[in-house]
């Protein structure tokens, strides 16, 4: 069963409650009803109350209100870790916004197109931010491993949608595809596989060197995982699976050596 993805979690603030009201109403009745909106402040303050208590996704943000301006607001409590979408009857603070990397400037009287398009972009920059986060979360889990890995005999592999820990020797092979790698491996008997976004060259640095061999610029191999090496002078080896994987010519007699020495 596929994860289910959070609902997007707004803010909105106007110092005029009317205005919080009728684009609240806009957002769930025109651009998503599934729009999670946790409060609606009508001061900065309040504002900056409910961003602590519930962690929003993104404010949709008036720019002009009494006491202190968006501006001055979002300067005050800066880093922020929200997105901001101005919503304003103003068009001079444009290119100011813009610097702020603000997701974008609606202009009242709100046109439905105009909102539809900028909660597009806001879906399309948290999706990012997940993305690099997921990924730098993985890099971190990987450095870990590679500092480990004298202790354990096991790998983490982390991918889109599962996680696995997987024993060294049930690994049979990791191929690179492009900055991806490909790892073929065996759990509780079934042949699994997982694209993951690590070079191959993270996974020979990984893996025990007195297992795993390098046979080709895309194989790092389990010699374990090996049934039987090709002999008509193809350069291939058979792995347990019965898949057929090329030795380059350079690294043959090095597997040769690899093999007679573990």
């Amino acid at each position: 069963m596929p994860a289910v993805t959070p609902a997007i979690k707004a803010l909105i603030v106007d110092d005029e409650n009317k205005a919080c009201i009728n684009l609240k109403s806009l957002l769930l009745d025109y651009v998503d009803p599934e729009l999670n909106i946790v409060g609606l402040a009508n001061s900065t303050r309040e504002a900056e109350d409910m961003a602590i208590k519930f962690t929003p996704d993104v404010l949709f943000l008036d720019i002009e209100m009494p006491n202190e301006n968006a501006f001055g607001f979002l300067d005050r409590i800066s880093p922020v870790s929200f997105e901001v979408i101005f919503v304003t009857a103003y068009d001079e603070y444009a290119l100011r916004a813009f610097k702020l990397n603000a997701i974008d400037y609606i202009l009242k009287p709100i046109s439905i197109p105009e909102l539809r398009n900028a909660y597009a972009k806001l879906k399309e920059k948290l999706s990012f931010k997940k993305m690099f986060a997921e990924q730098q979360m993985s890099y971190s889990e990987l450095s870990e491993q590679v500092n480990n890995k004298a202790k354990s005999h096991k790998i983490t592999l982390r991918g889109t949608n599962s996680l696995e820990v997987v024993d060294f020797s049930d690994i049979l092979f990791v191929e690179a595809q492009s900055s991806y790698s490909r790892i073929v491996f065996f759990k509780n008997g079934v042949e699994k596989e997982l694209l993951l976004s690590h070079p191959l060259s993270d996974y020979e640095e990984l893996l025990p060197d007195n297992l795993f061999c390098r046979i080709h610029r895309s194989y790092l191999i389990n010699t374990r995982q090996i049934k039987k090496l090709a002999g008509d002078g193809t350069n291939q080896v058979m792995m347990n699976n019965g898949l057929q994987i090329p030795i380059s010519r350079r690294r043959y007699s090095s597997l040769i050596e690899f093999l007679e020495v573990n």
